[in-house]
């Protein structure tokens, strides 16, 4: 029988088909970093570092589709060792044994959009970082792709420009709606972004003979970019700018002096340019200028355009003492990637808790690399030092000691070396964003591309078509990168379309049940697509939020009981479901107790249990959270229980001296109990010991108010509020004695800035209307009063890994990035008090 043998023909040399794949590969990636910073999704602001993430991980699989398909045509595998290469995955795989040993792998590895923290991203890198490596055969893709990076940052720059002019309404392009809102990513990721160009401006300047109009070009973009930074302000890229001009304008100004090291090929440079020179030494004199008096130039720059920006994160002292209580835990594989949040509730310092910050989730600490030192433990540590150690190794190597005189390369390598140097050493001092990572991941790409032209070396060059078994080894390869990329893409896709589900059904709460429906059956699909414990838990949120706005339903019909019911089966299946996805959260554990504890406030059998079985296993993951021990204390103030209602309202101070739900309870237990006189003694010794807790004053203001001392109450309210400006709740304390006192104008006026401070509260807006309609009487003055304390407004914001506030941290453990100075949001405190019987104190 004859039998049939598979003969391989090899194509052509220069075979049209797999140079055609190998160029729409390089057109994906030169689109997926040059374009990058440009990417956004209008009117989704909360997305954007997400759209960017997606958008380079899919344009980077099809490129990594069509370029196996170049190498299956053509039946060549080109191999070059790279160590530095090598290194990255090293960090990769220590990340990825970590995510294996966590507590909640899917969270390690994917998170709920492909976090900067996760193993997914490192890996995304770590493929880029790969094929950016093929461009060493490539000049012209190298060209493209920094002319698409310049073109990106010409208009981000001038984009900037115009709103910095003409006012923070003007291109908003739907997401940028504050004035340090950027497409970049944070302000500080702006800054980051316009101190690498002035760094790739000045690298050109002094390599590159340009011409007249270039150099003038050139100059105007780095004194735009200056001028942004000079409002960003942050320390550390100054510092960076400040040495790095002044090594090259030592550099630039003795190059010509410098001889040829014996058997060294001479590299052809740029000659002297006094205009260059001068752009240089402008880029120096700035950055020295605002290093040494930044905080004064930038609170008057602050002042002037409107652009106030503070960004809070851990100090090293505490990120290090995060790192010592999880190395005592785990010191090998560290908490988990993705899992520094955890981290922080369960090991933060107690004296974060008195502060502002006492519930901000940070998801990172002082660093980007130190945070991957704690979840991903030593090893990762010492991957993470290799990786950076040959990094700078590599690079110094590539320009001290290279043969080449191709000035393109010698160029390129010089200019990504600095790129790549300067996103690592900030990922060490400070957490940057997906864009300026995955442009530090290209750059050190293209940094081992250029210094493999610059030291050319041995490579292996593999025909996988000589043989049949070679070439049937090929196909299965292609076929498994082709599959796992089509597998990979569907997920993603299934994870990010389940992120916009959440964000969009997110972004306005509903203070109603009618669109609660809507906005559940999008977080369902949220759930089915990508099921996660975010999306389980806001489900569970929003049918909490229903159940409080059917219980204050006065006579409930038929279908609204029924839809009780029903919000009671899916909030508590749905917050049970997020505490199954993920146990280490405490805030699945506060939402779980949260919707026990509204039923225990309706005498449903078993849910006051429930409820604290709840809130005690949220403190376990979170013990310097007085929220916890408070909700306890209400279930038994419920239950009448008021001794235990005492012990532990008295817990929840605590931990959080200044804590106004508690002081409110504490009151409320003391007026229950008939001891108002013995509990305004006993708070006004107080007071003598804290005399700088502005809570205090407020708990006195509440006692005297049920008292019947409405003088006594201004004044202990006043020097609340004399301590603490924004203290939304004495304010509108105060606010109701002067009603009871009949001064109506002040009253509303007082209510005005309740209103203004929490935007929120419908309860504010609808006492002024009724106040101005003459509705409100001294009589019904009792039905006004509060019986919870109004929302405190938050001067904390968190997106992702970015919190920022209104004024600085008054604590050691938290330290501001950049020295912007915020301005002053608090309202003034100039209302006086005829007379009183408490002098209110000094504010410090």
């Amino acid at each position: 029988m004859e039998t049939t043998t598979f003969v391989p023909k090899l194509p052509a040399k220069g075979d049209v088909v797999s140079q055609g794949l190998m160029m729409v590969a390089r057109v994906l990636l030169v689109a997926a970093v040059g374009f990058l910073p440009l990417v956004f999704i209008p009117g989704i602001p909360m997305l954007l570092g997400t759209a960017k993430v997606f958008f380079v991980l899919l344009l980077l699989l099809v490129a990594l589709v069509a370029m196996s398909l170049s190498i299956l045509r053509s039946g060549a595998v080109t191999l070059r060792s790279s160590p530095l290469l090598v290194a990255w995955w090293a960090v990769v795989g220590t990340a990825l044994v970590s995510a294996l040993f966590s507590p909640t792998p899917l969270s390690s590895l994917a998170g709920d959009v492909l976090e900067i923290h996760t193993v997914g991203f490192l890996a995304l890198l770590g493929v880029l970082m790969t094929i950016m490596i093929t461009f060493g055969s490539a000049k012209k893709s190298i060209v493209y792709l920094y002319g698409a990076l310049f073109g990106s940052t010409a208009i981000i720059v001038v984009l900037h420009l115009i709103r910095l002019l003409f006012g923070a309404n003007v291109l908003t392009l739907g997401i940028l709606n504050a004035p340090s809102a950027s497409l970049v990513g944070s302000f500080n990721d702006l800054g980051l972004y316009l101190g690498l160009t002035v760094l790739i401006g000045l690298v050109a300047m002094v390599q590159l003979s340009l011409s007249r109009i270039a150099i003038i070009v050139t100059g105007v973009i780095l004194a735009t970019a200056l001028l942004v930074l000079a409002l960003v302000n942050f320390f550390a890229i100054w510092l960076i700018l400040a040495l790095f001009s002044l090594l090259l304008l030592m550099y630039s100004l003795t190059k010509d002096r410098f001889g040829v090291e014996p058997g060294m090929a001479p590299v052809h440079e740029a000659k002297l340019s006094l205009a260059s020179t001068g752009v240089v030494a402008m880029v120096f004199v700035v950055s020295t200028v605002f290093l040494i008096g930044g905080t004064s130039i930038g609170s008057y720059l602050s002042q002037k355009t409107g652009v106030s920006y503070l960004e809070i994160r851990p100090s090293v002292s505490a990120t290090l003492d995060i790192l010592r209580h999880v190395y005592q835990d785990n010191a090998f594989t560290g908490a988990g990637p993705n899992r520094f949040a955890d981290s922080w509730q369960l090991y933060k310092d107690s004296s974060i808790t008195q502060t502002v910050f006492w519930n901000t989730p940070f998801n990172a600490g002082s660093g980007y690399v130190p945070t991957w030192f704690i979840t991903a433990g030593l090893f990762g540590m010492i991957a993470w030092l290799t990786f950076l150690g040959l990094f700078f190794y590599t690079g110094i190597m590539m320009l001290v000691r290279g043969q080449s005189t191709d000035v393109f390369w010698y160029f390129t390598g010089t200019l990504a070396f600095v790129a790549g140097s300067f996103i690592w050493i900030m990922s060490v001092l400070y957490v940057p964003g997906p864009t300026l990572l995955i442009i530090g991941a290209a750059s050190t790409g293209i940094m081992i591309a250029a210094y493999q032209a610059l030291l050319p070396q041995r490579q292996s060059i593999f025909n996988m078509l000589t043989t049949a078994r070679t070439g049937f080894i090929l196909i299965v390869c292609v076929m498994i990168v082709i599959i796992s990329t089509i597998l990979t893409g569907y997920g993603s896709m299934r994870e990010f379309i389940a992120a916009y589900q959440y964000v969009t059904a997110s972004q306005n709460l509903p203070q109603d049940g009618t669109q609660i429906k809507v906005v559940t059956d999008r977080l369902v699909q949220a759930y089915t697509l990508y099921p996660s414990d975010t999306y389980a838990r806001e489900i569970a949120l929003y049918y909490l939020l229903n159940l409080n706005n059917l219980l204050s339903v006065t006579n409930a019909t038929p279908a609204q009981q029924q839809e009780f019911q029903q919000s009671i089966t899916a909030g508590i299946a749905a917050g049970t479901e997020a505490v199954k996805r993920k146990q280490t959260d405490a805030q699945n554990w506060r939402v779980l107790g949260d919707t026990y504890a509204v039923l225990a406030a309706v005498n449903i059998e078993g849910a006051a249990a429930r409820a604290n079985d709840a809130y005690h296993e949220a403190e376990i993951r979170d013990p310097h959270n007085p929220y916890y021990v408070l909700q306890k204390s209400l279930i038994a103030l419920r239950a009448k229980n008021l001794t235990e209602a005492r012990r532990l309202a008295a817990m929840a101070l605590d931990l959080k001296a200044n804590y106004t739900d508690a002081l409110f309870v504490l009151s409320q237990i003391d007026i229950a109990t008939g001891d108002v006189a013995k509990a305004i003694e006993s708070t006004e010794s107080l007071i003598a010991l804290e005399s700088n807790n502005s809570g205090r004053y407020y708990q006195l203001g509440v006692l005297q108010t049920a008292n019947k001392n409405r003088e006594a109450a201004i004044a202990a309210f006043t020097a609340a509020l004399s301590l603490d400006p924004s203290y939304a709740n004495a304010r509108y304390l105060r606010a109701l004695q002067y009603l009871a006192g009949g001064d109506t104008e002040l009253a509303v006026s007082e209510l005005k800035v309740v209103r203004d401070l929490n935007a929120d509260n419908k309860m504010v807006d609808e006492l002024i209307g009724k106040i101005n309609r003459g509705e409100v009487t001294t009589e019904t003055l009792n039905q006004t009063a509060p019986t919870q304390p109004i929302t405190e407004p938050s001067t904390v914001t968190t997106d992702n890994d970015t919190t920022t506030t209104d004024t600085a941290p008054d604590t050691d453990l938290l330290k501001p990035v950049n020295t912007t100075k915020a301005k002053d949001t608090a309202p003034a405190e100039a209302v006086k008090v005829k007379s009183s019987t408490t002098t209110p104190p000094t504010a410090n």
